[in-house]
C-alpha cells in the first residue's frame, strides 16, 4: 500500500476504457485488434447474470451509422435477428386525426432493438476479442492524465492501474471527464426540465411497424414496438410547474387524472397504466456539452461523457457508435495518438453540437404539432417534393446517411433562408404557385466546397 492508500497488484494496462456500456464495448471492439491489450472497467455488475436488470430505457435505434459500426465488427447479422424494422411515426393528434409521416421518402426502415439483447451482444463479442478483458465491479474514481493511471475501487479496497491511454466511455456523469475538467475543459452539464417514465404497452392494439405518439403540448408519450410485439413507451412530461408535471401530481392518483386528461385514448390501450403510473420510477434527462474531448495523446471522451443528448431524434447510440469509428479513422490516418485525437476531437465536436440541437428541437416539433402548417412549412414540403435530390428532409438525411450532422444542420438553416427569402420576394401566394413558377422563382445552389465528409480523418 503506497501514501495515497493505493496498491499496485492490478499493474500495468496498454488501454483502459472507462464504462463498459454499449459505446464502451464498440471501442473495445475497434481498439483493441489495432492497438493492442484493452481493458474495460465497469463500475456495475454483469447484467448478463442479472435477469430483469435493465437500468436504462428499453428500447434504443438504430440507423445508417450505427449499422456502420456493427457492420464494420461483424456483428451487423447477430443484431438484425433481434431487431424490428420501423417505417415512419403515427402522430395520434389531440384532435382526432392520425398523421403518419415515413421515415424515408424511399422506405428505409430505422431499427428497434431493446438495449439489453444488444448490450449482451456486444459484451460478448467483446470478450470472445483477443486482447479484451471486462472487469465489472470496478469503480474508477480518478484518472491521471499525466502518468496516465486510474484508481479504480474493487469493493473496498481502491487500486492504481497504471497504462498507455485511457478513453472515457462512462456516461452524462462522467469520472473520466472530470479529469479534463480538472485541467480547465469547461462542461456543461444540464438537466432538462423533462422527465419520464417507462410504461409497458401491450401487443395487438397498436401498428407494430411503425413508432406512434400522442403529443399533447405540455406533455408527450410515445410508444416504440418490440420484437415480442409488445411496446415500449415513455411518458415525458415537465419535471416542474403547475399541471401537468410530475411536480404537480401528489400521488399515484393526481398522476393518472392528468395522464387521463392528456391522453384518454390510452387510457383504453393501457389497461394497467394507473398501477404502471404510480409504480414506475420518475427519471431525469441529462445532457452535455463539453469544449474539449482530450488530452495530448493519452485521452479521449466518447459518447454521452462528452455529449449526452435528449432522446427525440434517437441518436445518441449512434453517434457514439460513430465516435468510436472515427477515432480508429482519425488514429489509422495519423502520424501517431497525439494527432489522431486531435484528428477526432476536430471532425467530432461540431457535430455533437449539431445533433443534440436537433434532437431537443425535436421534442417540441413533435409535442406541439399545428392543426394547419404555416406558409414556411408549406413551402419547405413542396420545395423537398420539387428537387428531391437538392432538398432531402432533415430526418432522412440523419438517419440514412453518414453525413456531417453539422452540414445537415447548415444545410436545413440555409433551406429556412431560402424560404424566408422566397416569401419576400414573391409573398404568401408562392405556396400555392404552379409547380412550374415555384421552379423559376427558386435559384440555383451556389457552388460550395463543402463535403458531406469530414477530411481530416478520411
Amino acid at each position: 500500500m503506497n501514501r495515497n492508500g493505493t496498491d499496485r497488484t492490478d499493474g500495468y494496462a496498454e488501454t483502459v476504457i472507462v464504462g463498459a456500456g454499449l459505446v464502451g464495448a464498440v471501442t473495445a471492439l475497434y481498439l483493441a485488434p489495432r492497438f493492442g491489450p484493452v481493458t474495460l472497467l465497469e463500475k456495475r455488475a454483469d447484467l448478463r447474470r442479472e435477469p430483469g436488470g435493465q437500468r436504462r430505457s428499453l428500447v434504443v435505434m438504430l440507423s445508417s451509422r450505427g449499422w456502420r459500426a456493427l457492420s464494420d465488427l461483424g456483428l451487423a447479422d447477430a443484431v438484425r435477428r433481434i431487431c424490428v424494422p420501423l417505417h415512419g411515426r403515427s402522430g395520434h393528434l389531440p384532435d382526432g386525426r392520425t398523421r403518419v409521416t415515413p421515415y424515408s421518402r424511399d422506405g428505409q426502415p430505422i431499427w428497434a432493438v431493446e438495449r439489453r439483447r444488444l448490450h449482451h451482444i456486444l459484451l460478448d463479442a467483446a470478450e470472445a476479442t483477443p486482447g479484451v478483458r471486462v472487469r465489472f465491479g470496478r469503480r474508477v474514481r480518478s484518472v491521471d492524465l499525466d502518468e496516465p493511471a486510474v484508481v479504480v475501487e474493487d469493493g473496498h479496497v481502491s487500486h492504481r492501474l497504471t497504462c498507455r491511454r485511457v478513453l472515457g466511455c462512462d456516461g452524462a456523469h462522467s469520472a473520466a471527464r472530470a479529469a479534463l475538467e480538472a485541467r480547465g475543459t469547461r462542461a456543461e452539464v444540464r438537466r432538462l426540465d423533462l422527465a419520464y417514465q417507462e410504461i409497458d404497452v401491450p401487443a395487438g392494439r397498436l401498428d407494430p411497424t411503425i413508432t406512434h405518439y400522442w403529443p399533447s403540448g405540455n406533455a408527450m408519450f410515445a410508444a416504440h414496438p418490440l420484437p415480442s410485439g409488445k411496446l415500449s413507451g415513455s411518458l415525458f412530461m415537465r419535471r416542474d410547474g403547475p399541471a401537468p408535471s410530475y411536480a404537480a401530481a401528489r400521488s399515484g392518483q393526481d398522476l393518472y387524472e392528468m395522464f387521463a386528461a392528456l391522453f384518454p385514448e390510452l387510457i383504453r390501450i393501457i389497461p394497467d397504466i394507473a398501477e404502471q403510473l404510480a409504480d414506475k420510477a420518475v427519471s431525469t434527462l441529462t445532457t452535455v456539452r463539453c469544449d474539449r474531448w482530450v488530452w495530448r495523446d493519452t485521452f479521449a471522451l466518447l459518447g454521452d461523457s462528452s455529449h449526452a443528448m435528449a432522446p427525440f431524434m434517437g441518436h445518441g447510440m449512434n453517434c457514439g457508435f460513430e465516435d468510436a469509428r472515427v477515432l480508429v479513422d482519425c488514429l489509422d490516418a495519423s502520424a501517431d495518438w497525439e494527432a489522431g485525437l486531435a484528428a477526432y476531437e476536430k471532425s467530432r465536436t461540431e457535430d455533437a453540437d449539431a445533433i443534440s440541437e436537433l434532437s431537443y428541437r425535436h421534442y417540441f416539433t413533435m409535442a406541439n404539432p399545428r392543426r394547419e402548417g404555416t406558409a414556411e412549412e408549406v413551402l419547405r414540403g413542396r420545395l423537398t417534393a420539387l428537387f428531391p435530390d437538392r432538398f432531402v428532409p432533415l430526418y432522412e438525411r440523419c438517419a440514412f446517411t453518414e453525413e456531417s450532422y453539422a452540414s445537415i444542420l447548415r444545410d436545413d438553416q440555409r433551406l429556412d433562408r431560402l424560404v424566408a427569402d422566397l416569401l419576400a420576394r414573391h409573398g404568401a401566394e408562392l405556396v400555392s404557385a404552379p409547380d412550374d413558377r415555384l421552379r423559376a422563382c427558386t435559384p440555383l445552389p451556389t457552388p460550395t466546397t463543402a463535403t458531406s465528409e469530414d477530411p481530416a480523418c478520411s
